[in-house]
């Protein structure tokens, strides 16, 4: 056994106290032992040193030269243990640390943005990053523990992890101010089938386009859909100048854009649902306390009951 095998924390710890009060008597009632204990713990450590720590006498001890660099190293570990712990403990109380999400949506308005505003007032000290990728590639990095939750359209896939439904909104089509429908309450599918519409090429355009054709095409009729390499901002420009018409979820609608309208389209009772996924053995106490908060916007907005 060598030396740094024989000492314990605890001879640390009573080593910097003796030197703090410059007694053992003090000493050992600041630490809750006994006087003689403690006096055979510091003999102890001094024998496995080979040096002695305290000069002692009738009217105290005080530190050696060798005792003065010892308790000064004993002291720095100490201060370092403690800072460990806390942070290990603020770690797991979510206080601080890093949450990785995957977004196909917007937090413009609605139901997400206020999972997201509660999150920011709940844990300030959290480091958010957000991933706007394909849906393949976000889920990837999710499986690979590189992001720690999607947020996407859809109902949660058990294959992919756990989740929950986060909500369900309304689809508004998107037209410019001076289209036929921009004045229109709503907007049935067997009109709507009729338009040009326009989507992005990026995510979630894919998605928005198998939504169009699932809907309209089932009538019977063929539906003009073009494919555009822009991003939101892009195709909601082109939507404003009349090139075309688009789809969105409601959460789309906390943006303006110029000269466009968002009007309801399909049934009263037509919805898109969205839902969060994560990894059942990711332990980010930062990501356990976003899906807490998750459950509770959902059961909220009736997605859970």
């Amino acid at each position: 056994m060598n030396f740094f095998d024989q000492i314990r924390f605890q001879d640390l710890k009573a080593t910097v106290v003796v030197a703090e009060t410059g007694s053992f008597r003090k000493a050992a009632t600041r630490l809750r032992v006994g006087q003689p204990a403690l006096s055979r713990r510091i003999r102890k450590l001094e024998d496995a040193m080979g040096l002695s720590l305290f000069e002692r006498n009738t009217t105290g001890v005080r530190l050696t030269a060798g005792g003065k660099r010892f308790a000064a190293s004993a002291q720095m570990i100490l201060k370092s243990c403690d800072l460990a712990v806390s942070d290990a403990r603020k770690h797991g109380a979510a206080d601080n640390g890093h949450l990785r999400v995957g977004l196909i949506a917007s937090l413009s308005h609605g139901v997400l943005r206020n999972l997201f505003i509660a999150f920011f007032d709940t844990c300030p000290g959290i480091e958010v990053s957000i991933e706007e990728l394909d849906r393949t590639e976000l889920f990837t990095l999710l499986n690979h523990r590189e992001i720690d939750t999607v947020i996407a359209a859809g109902h949660p896939k058990l294959e992919l992890g756990d989740g929950i439904l986060l909500h369900r909104e309304r689809i508004y089509l998107a037209v410019s101010d001076d289209h036929p429908f921009a004045d229109r309450n709503s907007i049935a599918w067997e009109d709507a089938r009729y338009a040009p519409f326009i989507v992005s090429a990026h995510e979630p355009g894919p998605e928005i386009h198998d939504y169009i054709i699932r809907n309209a095409a089932d009538l019977g009729e063929s539906v003009f859909v073009r494919r555009l390499r822009l991003g939101r901002e892009g195709i909601m420009n082109l939507v404003g100048l009349g090139f075309g018409v688009s789809l969105v979820a409601d959460h789309w609608r906390g943006v303006t854009y110029p000269n466009v309208t968002f009007v309801p389209v399909g049934a009263d009772d037509e919805t898109v649902p969205f839902s969060v996924t994560w990894r059942p053995e990711n332990d980010n106490p930062a990501l356990r306390r976003f899906i807490s908060l998750a459950r509770i916007e959902a059961k909220r907005n009736g997605a859970l009951s």
